[in-house]
C-alpha cells in the first residue's frame, strides 16, 4: 500500500468509512454505496446526492454501467461500473465486470441514440450533446470494488480507453476530450484516496534541491522558506510524480493541470511560450509557485555559497498551471532554464491548510464558489438560516477534505445545489444545469439571484423545491425499477424525469405556476417563503404535498428540453423552447386548479407560506 499498510489493513478501514457514511444507505442507491464515496472522494464533491439523482443509471438493461457523470465546470465525464464482493476476503475481482465497462462505453459513445436501452437513453444523449458541444476536455472510465486490484483488469480498462480513443476521434474530430484515461479503484487506490482527503499531501518522499539562497519566515501556525528553482527541477519532479491520472503532485491543489489546448489551456500555452522564448524573463512574468510540505530544513552554505534545502513530501497548493506548462513535452529538450519563485509552507493546522489552499487559488474558475463564501450576502445568509433553527447552511464554504469521510447533517442546505434551484426558479433552467459556475462567476448573475433582496427563507423555499422534485424523480425511477413493464403516463413520466437538466425545467416551470398556486399574483417572488419556524424536511414535504397533481403533467415540458437543453442550440432558440414550454405547461396548472383535489392541495400549501412585505 506504500505505507506500511496492508490490503487487509486497508479494507478495513474503508469498511468503516462506508459504514459510517448512512447517508449512502438509501434503497435508490442500490449496491453503489462505494462507487458514490468514490466519486465524492475524487472529485471533491459537496452534494453527493444532488449528483446521484442524476447520474446513477445502475438497474435493468444498464449494459454494465452504473454511473454516467459529467462536470460542466471541470469538462469532465466519468462512466463508471461498480462491482461489490459479498466475500469479506480479498481476492481478484471478476473481470467480465470490467469487459462489461468496455461494452457500455461503446454503448454509450457509438450507439444510435435509438437502439440505447431505456436506462441508459437520457445519460447517451446528455454525453453525446456535451462532446458534439466540445464541452468535454477529459473522459475517464472506473471500474470500482472492493477486491485487489489485477493486471487483467488494467488490461481491460486499457482497451476500453484505446477503443474510446479511436471512436471519439472518429466521432467527434473537432472537439474530442484532449485526455482518455481509464481508473481502476479497487481497495488500494480507494485507501489512497482516502488518505489523500485526511492529509493534502500524497508524496511523501525526501525531495533536495540546491539554490543560491533563501530566506525562512514562521508564524505560530506555520513556517515558509522562500527561493528561486529552475524550472528543470520542476520539470522532473513532474515527469517523475505527475505521470499517472492520480495527479499526486497537485493532491492539495483545486485543480490538477488543465493542459495547453483549448479555451482554459491559454494562459498555459502562453507560459510554455514564455519558457520557450523569453526564459531569462520567466521569474518576473509568472506568479510562482506554492507548495506544502511535512517538514523543511535548509543547509549551511557550501563552498560556492549555495544552499540545499530538504523537503520531507511535497504537493503543489497553487502553481500547477505553471507546473504542468514547463514540463510540457515540447520542452524536455530545452536547455536554457528559466527560474521560478517558490514558497515551501509547513503547516499542521487542518483549517488553516484549508484556508491556504482556498486563498490561493482565487484566480482559479473550477470552484468558483469558494470565492463568494466571504462576501457579505452570504455571511448574511448563514446568520439568517442560524436564526431559522436547525438549518446548516455552507455559504460556498466546501466541505473539508477530511470530512468527506463523515455523513453530512440531515438538515445541511449546500450552496452550490440552492444557487442551481435559484436560477432555476428565476428563469434559467438552462444556467442551472450546463453552466452552474457561472452563477458564482458572473458579477452581474451572481447578483441578480444573491443581492440585498434574497433570503434564508426564499432561499429555503426554491432549494426545497429541487429536492421535492428530485424526490420525485427518484419515487418514478424506483417504481419503473420494480415495474419493468410500466406504461402509459406513469412511464412518460418516468422517462421526462430521467432525461438530463429535467430537474431544473421542472423548477422553472413550477415557478412559471406560482400565480395559480397561490390563487394570487406576487409582485416580487423573492418575497416567497414558507411561514412559521420551517425546517428542511417540512419544506420538502410541503412541496412534495404541491406537487403531486401536477407531476402526471409534466410530459408536458419535453419540449423545453428537445430544444432548450442544449447548448448547440442558440441561446434565441433555447429560450423560446423553454418560455413555450413554460407557458403551455402553466395553462394545463391554471386548468387543474379548478378540480375539488387540486384545490385542497393548492390551499394547504397556501396555508404553509408567507410573504415579506412589499
Amino acid at each position: 500500500m506504500g505505507d506500511g499498510v496492508t490490503p487487509q489493513e486497508a479494507a478495513a478501514v474503508l469498511k468503516k468509512v462506508l459504514d459510517d457514511r448512512t447517508d449512502l444507505d438509501r434503497d435508490e442507491y442500490g449496491d453503489n454505496k462505494r462507487l458514490l464515496f468514490a466519486l465524492q472522494l475524487h472529485q471533491g464533491i459537496d452534494d453527493i446526492h444532488a449528483v446521484a439523482v442524476d447520474s446513477l443509471t445502475d438497474g435493468g438493461q444498464d449494459h454494465g454501467c452504473d454511473l454516467v457523470y459529467i462536470d460542466p465546470d471541470s469538462e469532465k465525464l466519468i462512466i463508471a461500473q461498480g462491482f461489490e464482493s459479498p466475500k469479506s476476503s480479498l481476492a481478484e475481482p471478476k473481470v467480465w465486470k470490467a469487459t462489461a465497462l468496455n461494452e457500455s462505453v461503446a454503448w454509450l459513445l457509438s450507439g444510435k441514440p435509438e437502439d440505447l436501452p431505456a436506462r441508459l437513453k437520457p445519460a447517451g444523449e446528455a454525453v453525446r450533446q456535451a462532446l458534439q458541444d466540445g464541452r468535454i476536455k477529459e473522459a475517464q472510465f472506473w471500474f470500482v470494488h472492493n477486491q485487489l486490484e489485477t493486471a487483467n483488469a488494467r488490461a481491460e480498462l486499457d482497451a476500453t480507453v484505446r477503443m474510446a480513443t479511436r471512436v471519439l476521434q472518429q466521432a467527434y474530430p473537432d472537439s474530442a476530450p484532449e485526455r482518455v484515461i481509464g481508473l481502476e479503484v479497487g481497495v488500494p487506490t480507494l485507501y489512497r484516496w482516502y488518505k489523500g482527503s485526511r492529509s493534502p499531501i500524497l508524496v511523501t518522499d525526501e525531495i533536495t534541491l540546491t539554490v543560491d539562497d533563501c530566506f525562512e519566515l514562521s508564524s505560530g501556525k506555520w513556517s515558509a522558506v522562500c527561493t528561486a528553482v529552475d524550472t528543470a527541477w520542476l520539470q522532473n519532479l513532474y515527469w517523475e510524480h505527475n505521470g499517472t491520472e492520480e495527479n499526486r503532485l497537485f493532491s492539495a491543489n483545486v485543480r490538477g493541470f488543465v493542459g495547453v489546448k483549448g479555451k482554459k489551456g491559454a494562459i498555459n500555452s502562453a507560459i510554455r511560450k514564455t519558457v520557450q522564448e523569453q526564459p531569462a524573463n520567466l521569474f518576473v512574468l509568472n506568479n510562482g509557485v506554492t507548495a506544502l510540505t511535512q517538514g523543511v530544513e535548509v543547509g549551511e552554505p557550501g563552498p560556492d555559497g549555495r544552499r540545499v534545502i530538504t523537503l520531507q513530501g511535497l504537493s503543489i497548493v497553487n502553481g500547477a498551471q505553471t507546473t504542468g506548462a514547463v514540463s510540457d513535452e515540447t520542452l524536455r529538450r530545452q536547455t536554457e532554464a528559466g527560474q521560478l519563485l517558490i514558497r515551501f509552507v509547513v503547516c499542521d493546522d487542518p483549517s488553516l491548510v484549508s484556508e491556504v489552499i482556498r486563498t490561493t487559488n482565487r484566480q482559479l474558475a473550477t470552484l468558483p464558489a469558494d470565492f463568494r463564501s466571504n462576501d457579505r450576502t452570504q455571511l448574511r445568509l448563514i446568520k439568517e438560516f442560524q436564526q431559522l433553527g436547525d438549518i446548516a447552511y455552507d455559504g460556498g464554504r466546501r466541505t473539508d477534505p477530511s470530512d468527506i469521510a463523515v455523513a453530512p447533517p440531515a438538515n445541511r442546505v449546500v450552496a452550490t445545489t440552492a444557487a442551481k434551484a435559484l436560477a432555476a426558479f428565476h428563469g434559467d433552467p438552462y444556467i442551472a444545469y450546463n453552466e452552474p459556475g457561472r452563477i458564482w462567476s458572473d458579477d452581474g448573475l451572481y447578483a441578480s439571484l444573491f443581492g440585498d433582496h434574497t433570503t434564508a427563507r426564499h432561499v429555503l423555499f426554491c432549494y426545497g423545491l429541487h429536492r421535492a422534485v428530485e424526490q420525485a424523480k427518484t419515487e418514478y425511477a424506483v417504481r419503473c425499477r420494480n415495474d419493468p413493464d410500466l406504461k402509459g403516463n406513469p412511464r412518460k413520466v418516468h422517462d421526462f424525469l430521467q432525461r438530463r437538466g429535467a430537474v431544473p425545467v421542472v423548477v422553472d416551470a413550477v415557478a412559471a405556476c406560482m400565480d395559480t398556486l397561490l390563487g394570487r399574483g406576487t409582485r416580487d417572488p423573492f418575497t416567497l417563503g414558507f411561514s412559521r419556524q420551517p425546517t428542511l424536511p417540512k419544506v420538502i414535504k410541503h412541496w412534495h404535498q404541491a406537487l403531486k397533481p401536477i407531476v402526471p403533467f409534466l410530459p408536458h415540458l419535453a419540449p423545453a428540453l428537445q430544444r432548450g437543453g442544449s447548448k448547440g442550440a442558440g441561446e434565441h432558440d433555447r429560450a423560446k423552447a423553454v418560455e413555450d414550454a413554460r407557458t403551455n405547461f402553466a395553462g394545463v396548472v391554471e386548468s387543474l386548479s379548478d378540480q375539488e383535489h387540486t384545490m385542497t392541495v393548492f390551499d394547504v400549501f397556501r396555508q404553509n407560506l408567507g410573504e415579506r412585505a412589499d
